[in-house]
């Protein structure tokens, strides 16, 4: 039942939601409903995760893994079409005959398949999207590109269980370029809770006595704040004058704990190392080179299977990445031939473009290799 890769078993889950959407609102005449659906699926769902985090087992044809991800897709594109031809007809029934050589408007609307959908896996993979979002925001806090790798990240899903989550997390390791993702059941470890007093409020009960009545509210500890967050109550008492607390009292402002950089939404927590060691620096200079390269390919007009060789040139700390990560690289360039000049030991070709590396400079060629 389960033969298929997690992600891929994801995907299917959310093609059969999305049937189930665009029928009903077919059904009610409400066409505008079922494109929307379609197109943030298409959108969100497929291309920007799916096929994003897939991308290299589209690469080849050979192994079962890749074979699978290519069946999951194919099955993904012909019911969308199938689902798009009540409202395009012409672009949904083109598409359909190249996949399947058949007219979608002789096919069923939606196709029987094998196997359920799975609603728990959909529920714990949208924790996945929302922690990875988190991530990426605690990045851009840190200030560090999500090529270059980070050791590890630390994350909580309030109400999703670890073993729902834990098969989903090698996701996270790479969309964020991490090496270890570590599931926590509290964010209470990761901020500290601060209370910033209304004094306006709190002027409404406390009078003349709100100046002290602040000083309380700011010395309250973080473990009192996440009580009053978890909706136990709060009183302060100045001078005999006692009053229990509502949220329009206080702003409660969260701070990293540590050395992590800390995202949150709606109890979700997201926390990087920002700690970026020599090995981890090498990494992402080879990244760096690795999607320059891709680039360089793309312009190129190179087709996604060409094989080719790379030619690198540079100084002691380019060759170090050449030296760490050749293996790596070539085979992520699908370059059967990889060379390295150092600068100085000859003139650099004509050919060779000099590109940055996250501040150091290789200059690279490429040739197609027929």
């Amino acid at each position: 039942m389960h033969a298929r890769p997690i992600i891929d078993r994801w995907m299917i889950t959310r093609l059969a939601r999305l049937e189930n959407v665009v029928d009903e609102a077919l059904t009610a005449f409400d066409a505008t409903t079922a494109a929307r659906a379609i197109i943030e699926f298409v959108d969100d769902d497929l291309a920007n995760w799916y096929v994003r985090l897939n991308r290299s087992r589209f690469y080849d044809t050979e192994g079962a893994d890749n074979r699978a991800a290519f069946a999951t897709l194919y099955e993904v594109l012909v019911s969308v079409c199938r689902l798009m031809a009540p409202i395009a007809p012409f672009v949904s029934d083109w598409i359909h005959r190249e996949l399947t050589g058949e007219s979608v408007h002789l096919a069923p609307f939606v196709a029987p398949r094998a196997e359920p959908a799975e609603p728990t896996l959909d529920t714990a993979m949208g924790a996945i999207r929302t922690l990875a979002r988190l991530g990426r925001a605690a990045r851009e806090d840190a200030g560090i590109k999500v090529r270059q790798p980070l050791s590890r990240m630390v994350v909580v899903a309030p109400h999703i269980p670890d073993a729902s989550l834990e098969p989903l997390t090698p996701l996270l390791s790479i969309e964020l370029n991490v090496k270890q993702v570590e599931i926590a059941r509290s964010g209470d470890a990761l901020v500290t809770l601060e209370a910033k007093p209304n004094f306006r409020a709190l002027g409404k009960k406390f009078g003349k006595k709100t100046p002290l009545a602040a000083q309380a509210v700011a010395a309250f500890t973080s473990d009192e704040l996440r009580a009053f967050l978890r909706g136990e109550p709060l009183v302060v008492s100045v001078e005999g004058d006692s009053h229990e607390l509502v949220p329009d009292d206080m702003t409660i402002v969260r701070r990293a704990s540590g050395d992590l950089v800390v995202q949150e939404d709606g109890g979700f927590f997201a926390a990087i190392d920002p700690t970026v060691t020599p090995e981890l620096k090498l990494e992402g200079y080879a990244r760096e080179l690795i999607s320059r390269v891709q680039r360089m390919r793309k312009e190129s007009g190179f087709a996604v299977s060409d094989r080719i060789a790379l030619t690198v040139a540079g100084g002691s700390e380019v060759k170090a990445v050449i030296d760490t990560h050749g293996a790596w690289i070539a085979d992520e360039v699908l370059a059967t031939e990889l060379g390295f000049v150092a600068l100085g030991d000859s003139e650099l070709r004509r050919d060779m473009l000099a590109i940055d590396l996250d501040g150091i400079t290789a200059h690279v060629a490429i040739t197609r290799i027929e």
